[in-house]
């Protein structure tokens, strides 16, 4: 029974964090962007700690509220449709055997995500991909290009915190549950 309680507290206090820290996106431009990737690291460790369900259920309550509460759109979709469920996700990405059939997949997901988050962006939100509003393919590829890089480096970072986790924090925190 503590466990039970112990891990709900934690998953709430976790998603109210990640509603808190989703504020920060609208300050600063760039954090709508760099936000949401902070926030899959509380991800990975709820899942790592707590397994894939409670991560899950902190993910979908950090999204519903992220929605009505947080005002920077571009920064709940961000979390919502990639960097909020990819690190729950990435472990059964990487358990495809052949390398660049798992980078491709990885890479597909992640193009698909953002596209939708762009057009959404655009065209529902009305919140303009160019600031001067004046298109521009070389801006656009140097975007996607920006952002794949940003994505690989992630998706390699996330490996290195998974790690990292595991051997400094989590014994520390599993004590406590037991």
């Amino acid at each position: 029974m503590k466990r039970k309680s112990i891990r709900a507290a934690v998953c709430g206090i976790a998603a109210a964090l990640n509603v808190t820290l989703m504020f920060f996106g609208g300050v600063v431009y760039i954090f709508a962007y760099t936000v949401p990737m902070l926030l899959g690291l509380i991800s990975v460790m709820i899942k790592k700690t707590f397994g894939v369900g409670s991560a899950a259920l902190v993910y979908a309550a950090s999204s519903i509220l992220s929605f009505i509460l947080v005002p920077d759109k571009e920064c709940v979709l961000m979390f919502v449709l990639f960097f909020g469920y990819y690190p729950i996700v990435k472990s059964y990405f990487d358990k495809i055997k052949i390398k660049p059939l798992r980078f491709l997949s990885k890479l597909l997901v992640f193009n698909t995500s953002i596209a939708v988050i762009e057009l959404l962006c655009v065209y529902l939100f009305h919140i303009p991909f160019f600031e001067d509003g004046v298109f521009s393919y070389a801006l656009l590829i140097g975007f996607a290009a920006a952002m794949n890089f940003t994505f690989i480096m992630y998706d390699y970072l996330l490996k290195i915190f998974l790690v990292l986790y595991e051997k400094k924090i989590e014994k520390r925190i599993t004590k406590y549950l037991k």
